[in-house]
C-alpha cells in the first residue's frame, strides 16, 4: 500500500483516477485538449501553453543569430504546480534542473 501520511487513505491509488477517466469518456464531459491532474480526491485543470515571446524576421536565422536573439530571455517561467491539497507557485524548470543542465554544458 502507498504512503497514507496524514490522510486516512492512499492518495496515489488508481481508484482516484478512475472517476476522471470515466468522466472524460462520458457524454457529460465538455472538455477537449485539456490536461488534468489528480492527487487523491483533489482535481486540477491546467491552462494551455501560451506564447511568452516572439521574434520575427524575414529570413532564416543562423544558429548564432538565434542564440543572440534568445540570449536575454529568461530560462524559467513562473507557474503554479498542483501538490497535495494546494496549488504551489514555483519556477519551471527548477533550479536543480537548470544546474544539472549547466553541468552537462561544462
Amino acid at each position: 500500500m502507498g504512503a497514507v501520511g496524514q490522510y486516512n487513505f492512499d492518495r496515489h491509488t488508481p481508484d482516484h483516477v478512475a472517476p476522471i477517466v470515466s468522466y472524460l469518456a462520458s457524454h457529460l464531459c465538455h472538455f477537449t485538449g485539456r490536461v488534468f491532474a489528480i492527487e487523491g480526491p483533489d482535481v486540477a485543470i491546467f491552462s494551455p501553453a501560451a506564447v511568452a515571446g516572439e521574434w520575427k524576421t524575414e529570413t532564416q536565422r543562423t544558429l548564432c543569430e538565434l542564440a543572440q536573439v534568445l540570449s536575454n530571455t529568461r530560462s524559467q517561467i513562473s507557474s503554479r504546480g498542483f501538490f497535495p491539497g494546494v496549488p504551489v507557485d514555483h519556477n519551471v524548470p527548477s533550479e536543480r534542473i537548470l544546474n544539472s543542465l549547466g553541468e552537462v554544458g561544462e
